[in-house]
């Protein structure tokens, strides 16, 4: 695995999220993912998979600003990413988001997945 996949697995997911494709999110994520909202609220996979099929969170599309990522050795990446979502949150307003995902992945049984994700604004 190389920066590019990462890159790559970043952008399917961004487009995953806005296309409520909660199968390939759900292959991107490891069973134990946790996402930790900007309120500070941490939701499970399972959780946060549930709301974006149940159009609690109401992701809509996603454009990508800025992304760098740091290989920490063979297994282990770290990623910030910096997207303008539009989404509709627990039935607010559509309106758009500028986001940073600061993110921990490895390679899990061979396959490059999500440990983590941090959302906060920028």
């Amino acid at each position: 695995m190389t920066n590019k996949d990462v890159l790559a697995l970043y952008r399917t997911y961004n487009q995953a999220m806005a296309a409520r494709d909660v199968v390939t999110l759900n292959h991107l994520l490891t069973p134990s993912f946790t996402l930790t909202h900007m309120t500070g609220y941490q939701q499970s996979r399972a959780e946060w998979l549930s709301q974006i099929k149940d159009g609690t969170m109401g992701y809509q599309a996603s454009k990508e600003h800025h992304v760098t990522i740091d290989q920490i050795d063979t297994a282990h990446w770290h990623l910030v990413g910096q997207n303008l979502v539009t989404a509709s949150v627990y039935g607010g307003a559509v309106q758009d988001w500028p986001l940073t995902s600061e993110m921990q992945l490895a390679v899990v049984n061979g396959q490059l997945q999500i440990l983590t994700a941090v959302v906060t604004t920028y």
